[in-house]
């Protein structure tokens, strides 16, 4: 009788305890890299970056874990601070802004002929491996001109845990960054 009492106890205790605990959520923004201040010449060429895309599993607020070849898994405590398209957006303009000095780099759309920069994330994740995946497709257009092209990276994490996965995927976008550079350079090519 008394044993009976004492695990309703136990079992009433936990379900309390349980109950109880709060679970703390954990944000995260992508590092944000140190920006020189860059004045292009008022007549330089525009670059216009459109709107990052994302994948459609990665428009959320959660960081993204894949557990197996098939399986993704949102995470419920470790979350963006900001929404991740908004993110990768901002890092890309100051980013081709530092790389491609000759040029005016805007992400709001102006008039006239300029070249256009669409990126379409698919992959800004970790794996359970501790890999960090970054990938997709870019576009450059201008005129009737076109230039598409994959980008793939898989950097291993130093250490492990979501900060040192955020920290990745951040390194990952600023080299996605510097193909994204290197390609407007070859696409329209500004003279020195």
């Amino acid at each position: 009788m008394r044993s009976g009492f004492f695990l309703s106890s136990l079992a009433a205790l936990s379900l309390l305890t349980a109950c109880s605990s709060s679970v703390e959520l954990r944000y995260y923004q992508l590092p944000q890299p140190a920006v020189v201040s860059v004045q292009p010449n008022a007549t330089a060429p525009v670059l216009y970056v459109e709107p990052v895309m994302v994948a459609a599993y990665l428009n959320s607020n959660s960081l993204i874990l894949q557990t197996s070849t098939v399986e993704l898994h949102k995470t419920s405590q470790h979350q963006w601070a900001d929404p991740l398209d908004q993110q990768l957006q901002r890092l890309l303009v100051n980013g081709l802004q530092q790389a491609l000095p000759a040029y005016r780099v805007t992400g709001q759309q102006p008039a006239g002929d300029v070249v256009r920069l669409l990126v379409q994330v698919e992959q800004f994740h970790g794996q359970q491996q501790g890999i960090a995946l970054v990938s997709g497709r870019f576009h450059l257009l201008q005129g009737d001109k076109v230039h598409s092209q994959n980008f793939q990276l898989q950097l291993p994490q130093p250490d492990e845990g979501y900060p040192a996965l955020v920290d990745t995927l951040g390194q990952g976008w600023q080299q996605a960054i510097l193909q994204f550079a290197a390609a407007v350079g070859t696409f329209s090519p500004v003279a020195k």
